[in-house]
């Protein structure tokens, strides 16, 4: 079992709700197996953050560049 703070578990909500409905499912397996793979240690808020933008790699459409 993972456990995150108040504000840890705020960040990954926030970051879901950028999410179409039916991609946020998928985001928080990948948050969940993210941490899973860092272990059972104290992660911090940074820590969560940056595991939230990695998650989401592919699940938002980006604007094309010209």
């Amino acid at each position: 079992m993972i456990g995150l703070t108040d504000t840890q578990l705020k960040i990954v909500m926030n970051a879901a709700r950028l999410l179409p409905v039916e991609k946020r499912d998928t985001f928080l397996q990948r948050i969940a197996a993210m941490l899973a793979l860092r272990g059972r240690g104290r992660f911090t808020d940074t820590d969560v953050a940056d595991l939230a933008q990695l998650a989401m790699a592919g699940l938002i459409q980006q604007a094309d560049v010209a």
